[in-house]
């Protein structure tokens, strides 16, 4: 059964207060979405089956659950003033064609982390929905 536009307005208001929380099934896994606070803020915190594994945040080993459910944050691999260098040698004429293109290269580098919070709940529902085939609404509020 397909969620309607009037559940996702309840389901967005409920975890739009202080104390929301909601259960869904998306493709086979329990979703715990809670109003907690981290870092004296509050977010949507995600749940998939009832935990939060650390192995999911770097996601090394290709799992499907860090890129369905959790928020990618990416990050500059080089710090400020390395990849300012980066981009002030990638334009040099003393490296070669191949050396300048290592540079922008390296300058232009990040990486990525998957964050089990997402910082609103239109974010975390406008993503549900773009990456989950099925979705049911188990719990609102409980």
């Amino acid at each position: 059964m397909s969620i309607t536009k009037e559940q996702w307005a309840e389901i967005e208001k409920q975890l739009s207060g202080m104390m929301g929380r909601v259960k869904l099934m998306c493709d086979g896994y329990e979703i715990d979405a809670n109003i907690e606070r981290c870092k004296m803020r509050l977010y949507v915190m995600v749940y998939v089956d009832g935990c939060v594994k650390g192995e999911w945040i770097a996601n090394r080993e290709g799992s499907e659950i860090p890129l369905k459910f959790h928020r990618e944050q990416k990050r500059p691999a080089a710090g400020a003033k390395m990849r300012a260098w980066y981009l002030k040698e990638s334009k040099s004429r003393f490296w070669s064609k191949e050396q300048r293109a290592a540079h922008a290269a390296k300058a232009r580098k990040t990486f990525s982390t998957w964050m089990p919070y997402w910082t609103n709940a239109q974010a975390f529902c406008r993503h549900i929905r773009k990456t989950c085939t099925s979705i049911e609404l188990v719990k609102i509020g409980y």
